[in-house]
């Protein structure tokens, strides 16, 4: 009997290095987010808090009914997300929403209102870090659903996590 309990225990720790080395996190059938395990995952409403030693990152799907307290964003919300970041976008919406979509850019954007695009398969990808707050936001954007992404941490802990939104 001790031997089997022996032989089980080294087969786990020689096993564990595989699971503490990398992790996915899967945000929908397409997108991944590739991470190293955290340190703690709480779960609160319908965000997902991601804890690690000197940084942490939250998960959210964006409803447009919610999204910005007393504005329904439905039928709007990927043209509101796109004109947060590209300034022309705006022009397409009404201008009331144009207001908001550049009062929110004003507020997210970086002090030089700079961004990060990049595409995952057939989702769209914006972030923006502000060195400031040392918080970075980045917004998925699926045909069906828009993720929101925040990270607390230092810039090379928000560049790193969003080049590691991968294709799954």
């Amino acid at each position: 009997m001790k031997s089997i309990v022996l032989i089980f225990t080294s087969l786990f720790f020689l096993n564990l290095p595989l699971y503490l080395s990398a992790s996915e996190f899967i945000i929908s059938n397409q997108i991944a987010i590739k991470q190293s395990p955290p340190l703690l995952i709480a779960h609160s409403g319908e965000l997902v808090i991601f804890k690690y030693k000197d940084w942490s990152y939250t998960h959210e799907v964006i409803s447009p009914d919610k999204f910005i307290a007393s504005v329904d964003l439905t039928g709007f919300e990927h043209q509101f997300i796109e004109s947060i970041f590209e300034s022309e976008e705006r022009e397409s919406l009404p201008n009331w929403l144009a207001l908001i979509a550049e009062d929110f850019a004003d507020k997210i954007l970086n002090p030089k209102g700079s961004f990060q695009k990049s595409y995952v398969d057939n989702a769209v990808v914006y972030g923006t870090y502000n060195p400031t707050e040392q918080q970075g936001i980045i917004f998925v954007l699926e045909k069906n659903s828009i993720h929101k992404l925040d990270i607390l941490g230092t810039n090379k802990n928000y560049m790193d996590f969003f080049n590691n939104i991968i294709n799954q």
